[in-house]
This record gives C-alpha cells, sequence and structure tokens, in this order.
C-alpha cells in the first residue's frame, strides 16, 4: 500500500511539473488586444433648464469599435461613507450620444454615461444641474419708504455669461409673485433640510406690514406657498431671525419680534409657537446674532442668539433656554463667531471704567465664559450696532464702523484701520458672502457690501462685491435696487 502512495506522489509531482513548464513556454503571440475606450477632457458640471432638452455635444469618445451608448441619472447618496459618485437610485434616460432628453425635475443629480464596444465597458461621470433660472445668487430685500422690493443678482452659469443673459432682477418678489403687494421688507432666511428622502427647502420674508406677514417662499421657484399674520395672532411682527436648527425629522428657526418676544417657527408646517421660556428666564430680548461656524468634516451648525448686554440667552428644542450672564459690571459691545472654530468672541466694557475693556469666548451651547485678552483704550473702533460677517476663507472677521468695513482677529482690541473704504456718499446697509451651506472650493470667497447713497438719482441702493482673499473689489451693482434692508446670499438647492 505505501508503494502505492509512493508512486502516485511521483506521478502527481511530474505532472505538476509538465503544467508550470507548459504554462511558462505559453505562447502568447496568438492573443488579441482588446480595444479600449477613452474620453476627452470635458467639465464635469453640465446645465440645463427645466423644461428644456439637454442636448451634450462636448464628450468625445475614442475607441476603434462601435460603441453603445447608455444615459442615466439620480440623486447623489448622503449617507456616510457614499463616494462622490454615489447615487440612492438611477434611472436610465437616454441611448443617443448626445442625451437629447428633458428633465423635469429641479435640482443637482449626478448623470452617468456607461459606453461599451463589446470588449470594453467605460463610465463617465457628470454633476447635473437642472435649473429654473433663478437657482443662485445674491437677494437684497429693499424698500422706498413702504414699499419693499427683493432684488436678485443670478450667479450665472458659464453658458450664460457668454449668451449675456439678464443678471440682475431689481423686483424678483413681485416677478414671480403679482397677486402679492409687499411692503415694510424686516429680514431673510433661507434653510434647504432633507428627511426621509424629503427635501423641505423654505425661504422666509418677514415684514412689518399692518399684518406682520411673514412669506414662505420655495426657493426654487420663488413662489409663495403660504403666510403667517403676526399682528393678528399675536399682536406683533419678525424684526429678524435666528438660528436654524434640526432635531429628528423637524426643521425650524426662531425668531425675534418687534417687542423682545421669541417664537419658534417650524419650517414643515409653518406653525409659529410664542418660546415664553426666553421671557421668564431672560426677559425681552431686543437683539440677536447667529452662531454660525463649520467642523472639519463639513458639517454647519447655525445656532440662535438672543442678547442684552448683560446676558447671552439661547432657546432650545426640550423647551428650556440656556442663560450665559456677563461678568458683574461689564456690558457686552457686540459679538461674533470664528466661522472654522466653535468659538463665539465677546468684546465687553467696563460700565465704571469706559477705557477698561475684555475679550471672552464661548462655544455654540454657551458652555461658559473662557477670558481671552484685556486692554485699555479711550475708544475703539466697533460698537453695538457694527455689522459682522465672518469667512472660512478668513482667520478674520468683517464689520463695518463709521461707514468703512475692518477685519477683526477677534482675540485682540479691534482694528485700527478699516480694510475698505467705499466711494463716498454710499452708506452700509449689510454685509454677506457668498455661503452655501455647505464647506466647498467655490463657497465664501466673495464679500457683498450693500449699500444706500441718497445723493444718487433712480434707484440708491448698491451691491459692492470683494474677493475675500485679497479684499480688492470685484465688481460693483451701483443703482441696481432701492434702499437695502437684508443681504441674503441664496445657494443651490439640490
Amino acid at each position: 500500500m505505501k508503494a502505492r502512495f509512493a508512486i502516485l506522489r511521483l506521478a502527481f509531482a511530474v505532472l505538476a511539473g509538465l503544467c508550470a513548464a507548459a504554462c511558462y513556454k505559453l505562447d502568447e503571440s496568438h492573443l488579441k488586444t482588446l480595444s479600449p475606450i477613452s474620453f476627452n477632457e470635458v467639465s464635469e458640471t453640465i446645465n440645463v433648464s427645466i423644461g428644456q432638452p439637454l442636448v451634450y455635444d462636448k464628450l468625445e469618445v475614442t475607441s476603434s469599435l462601435p460603441v453603445t451608448w447608455q444615459w442615466a441619472y439620480g440623486k447623489k447618496k448622503t449617507s456616510s461613507g457614499a463616494g462622490p459618485w454615489d447615487m440612492d437610485s438611477m434611472e436610465v434616460i437616454s441611448s443617443d450620444p448626445k442625451v437629447n432628453y428633458v428633465f423635469s425635475k429641479l435640482g443637482t443629480f449626478i448623470l452617468r454615461l456607461r459606453v461599451d464596444n463589446g470588449e470594453d465597458i467605460a463610465y463617465k461621470y457628470f454633476t447635473l444641474n437642472v435649473n429654473s433660472g433663478l437657482d443662485e445668487g445674491l437677494l437684497v430685500l429693499a424698500a422706498d419708504g413702504d414699499a419693499s422690493s427683493l432684488a436678485f443678482i443670478k450667479k450665472r452659469t458659464p453658458e450664460e455669461t457668454e449668451a449675456g443673459s439678464q443678471e440682475v432682477w431689481d423686483d424678483l418678489f413681485g416677478l414671480m409673485n403679482p397677486s402679492y403687494t409687499l411692503s415694510k421688507g424686516t429680514s431673510l432666511f433661507l434653510s434647504a433640510f432633507t428627511s426621509g428622502g424629503i427635501s423641505y427647502n423654505h425661504l422666509l420674508l418677514s415684514t412689518a406690514d399692518d399684518d406682520g406677514t411673514i412669506y414662505d417662499i420655495e426657493p426654487k421657484t420663488m413662489t409663495v406657498i403660504t403666510t403667517n399674520k403676526m399682528v393678528r395672532d399675536y399682536g406683533t411682527w419678525c424684526c429678524d431671525f435666528s438660528g436654524r436648527q434640526t432635531a429628528g425629522t423637524g426643521a425650524y428657526t426662531f425668531l425675534r419680534t418687534a417687542d423682545g418676544r421669541v417664537f419658534r417657527h417650524d419650517l414643515f408646517t409653518a406653525f409659529l409657537t410664542e418660546r415664553t421660556d426666553v421671557y421668564s428666564t431672560a426677559g425681552s430680548m431686543p437683539r440677536n446674532h447667529d452662531i454660525l461656524y463649520s467642523s472639519s468634516n463639513g458639517s454647519t451648525y447655525c445656532k440662535s442668539a438672543f442678547y442684552t448686554e448683560d446676558m447671552i440667552c439661547q432657546p432650545q428644542t426640550s423647551g428650556t433656554t440656556l442663560l450665559l450672564p456677563m461678568p458683574s459690571g461689564w456690558k457686552i459691545v457686540n459679538f461674533c463667531t470664528d466661522r472654522d472654530a466653535n468659538r463665539t468672541y465677546i468684546l465687553l466694557q467696563s460700565k465704571t471704567d469706559p477705557t477698561a475693556w475684555q475679550i471672552k469666548y464661548t462655544s455654540g451651547s454657551l458652555a461658559k465664559l473662557e477670558d481671552v485678552a484685556e486692554f485699555t483704550a479711550t475708544s475703539v473702533n466697533m460698537d453695538s450696532e457694527s455689522i459682522f460677517c465672518g469667512s472660512l476663507r478668513s482667520n478674520d472677521v468683517y464689520y463695518t464702523f463709521g461707514g468703512k468695513v475692518y477685519r477683526w482677529g477677534m482675540t485682540g482690541a479691534p482694528a485700527a484701520n478699516p480694510t475698505i473704504t467705499l466711494p463716498a456718499g454710499e452708506e452700509i446697509c449689510d454685509l454677506a458672502t457668498n455661503f452655501t451651506n455647505t464647506v466647498s472650493s467655490d463657497s465664501e470667497t466673495l464679500l457683498y457690501i450693500a449699500t444706500f447713497n441718497p445723493g444718487r438719482s433712480g434707484k440708491k441702493g448698491s451691491v459692492y462685491v470683494y474677493d475675500i482673499a485679497t479684499d480688492t473689489l470685484v465688481k460693483s451693482y451701483e443703482g441696481v435696487c432701492d434702499k437695502p434692508v437684508r443681504l441674503l446670499y441664496k445657494y443651490r438647492i439640490s
């Protein structure tokens, strides 16, 4: 038996050796080289207007064999770990090399091309923007006496710029909602939130008209969805919005009224709820700021902050209010948040010695005050009326004082000299950046300054655009609106 097993092992070893030899001596000269597929270099972004056919002829495919084309599109997957071109679902729409398809849904999608020549398969991916024509740009809420308007400076696509298409609308609200009369506009708020695959997108426009109307607007089409009448229901009107919160399947913002009360505005149902806990905890709130910052993973947080000169408070989802009192004998001059850190810096002035100043910081949750700096000065170039605007593209924050724009590093005394001086006669009304609700390479690169010049003929409102990296003027839109009340960058909503 042992001898038989030894013979079998030897036979197997010889057979394995012969197979190995055969492999090493394989003649590959008769094997066919497969035909590859390649593409030319094109932009990864395609823009098309809703209801208009997309005929795309910029892509060139190189293949020695005939190819078949398959175009498909779908919503980008947003779950954790998703790749840049992963889709939640995909719909095949065309086998035409030029696509030639009419899209019926507004938004941003992934467009995928699959090319097959029988021997090779190649894929090409694009970001597809299906546009309404009013998708991205700067909104300027403006007033001429009691009458209000909503000007729009559009961010045009390269194709639209080349074609010289319209860039400025002097009253977009009136154009899209002719049955409404807008008067005494006070503030703007934009939110995009998705839950359960459903997008809840809202542009809120508040007024001090006879009804204290808050318009809830669909931001893609700029048409009114519904309204709230605050005077009728609560005897007051909204001065400003503060913060953007999400809790479970809910999304909401807070608002401050003319009599210092705080309300929650639900963004799913448009319900208003008075937050009496704020008044019972901190009293009337005359002012508010946003605590806006972004984390290293790209998440953006926008929390509410209502304040007096003695305290900052923050209403919570649970119906309670966080309260952060200032040190005894000191008053808040103003405060702002570092955009890339969860730190809000507060400039304080002594109530007994006007030459004594200190700077402290707190977190977005108002955890506690931490010391930063102390200094003495007879005066500083900042006051309670200064308007602040931060950017991820700058380690400083922009703010207004005395008709000029300064930059503040937040850890020391306010700047001695202005960064931007506007043309003579221009009064600064508001500041904004091209904030896009997320951390991206093309967001927060521009500073917008809205101004009013009473000596200008015609429309007296203007917008000056500066490059944040260099603080240089990029473009000016002079006399495009009435007196600006509020600026808001209308970012693209997918």
